[in-house]
């Protein structure tokens, strides 16, 4: 979709995967040591991340553990990896605090709508993405924050989005949804918000979708503070 809608926004909602935290390299790391520990073979780590497009991993690796006739919880052996092991190599895109801190300054209420645990105990240890949010330093820019356990459908589907309007007070004409997936989009599209798609955060392996229309497309979060609705 062309970038040429004037009416302003009060509201942005961002994804956490790809488009606020880099943390490809962890999940990456993560996949392989489940494919290996668990004796997947022939599987990618980085086809199979591309191919979920921001979709739940519970759900994919539900299916390929029923694929690979598995019995173990491929979920819960990702997420001891990646929550225990990984989290050293989590990290916030450049530029991400200051455009956060601009909007902010600017009166935007802000939010965040992802496909990932924002709040659970696992094994003893309280994980989830306000966890990483807090680590990185940008917990407090954000008025809600919506988690794969707070809706019972996920991204492509609205729920989300809509459960964060609803805290937030907000409508979906006023509100941008900022993400790097085609399920991120989708969902803006669903929630009758408007979309910008993030490119900064998708890596060669993933690629734009094919066919993919967002209102808006940016490489920078610099570049996304001068967006016209903004």
């Amino acid at each position: 979709m062309a970038n040429h809608q004037a009416k302003r926004v009060n509201t942005v909602l961002f994804d956490v995967d790809d488009t606020l935290l880099d943390s490809y390299r962890a999940r990456i790391q993560a996949l392989q040591d489940v494919f290996k520990r668990t004796k997947i073979t022939g599987l990618n780590a980085k086809k199979f991340l591309a191919s979920l497009q921001g979709a739940p991993f519970q759900d994919a690796l539900a299916r390929l553990a029923v694929q690979h006739n598995i019995t173990d919880n491929l979920f819960a052996t990702y997420r001891r990896i990646y929550w225990i092991e990984q989290l050293d190599n989590i990290r916030l895109y450049p530029g991400i605090k200051v455009m956060l801190g601009k909007l902010k300054s600017r009166g935007f209420k802000l939010g965040v709508v992802t496909s990932k645990l924002r709040d659970s105990i696992f094994e003893g240890k309280r994980i989830g993405c306000i966890y990483e949010l807090k680590e990185v330093g940008i917990i407090d820019m954000f008025s809600v924050i919506v988690g794969l356990e707070d809706v019972n459908k996920h991204k492509p589907h609205p729920d989300g989005i809509n459960l964060a309007l609803s805290k937030l007070g907000s409508q979906p004409q006023d509100t941008l949804f900022v993400g790097d997936s085609a399920a991120d989009i989708e969902a803006a599209h669903h929630a009758g918000c408007r979309s910008c798609l993030a490119t900064w955060g998708i890596t060669d392996d993933a690629g734009v979708p094919e066919g993919l229309q967002s209102h808006f497309t940016v490489d920078s979060p610099q570049a996304l503070l001068s967006l016209n609705c903004l």
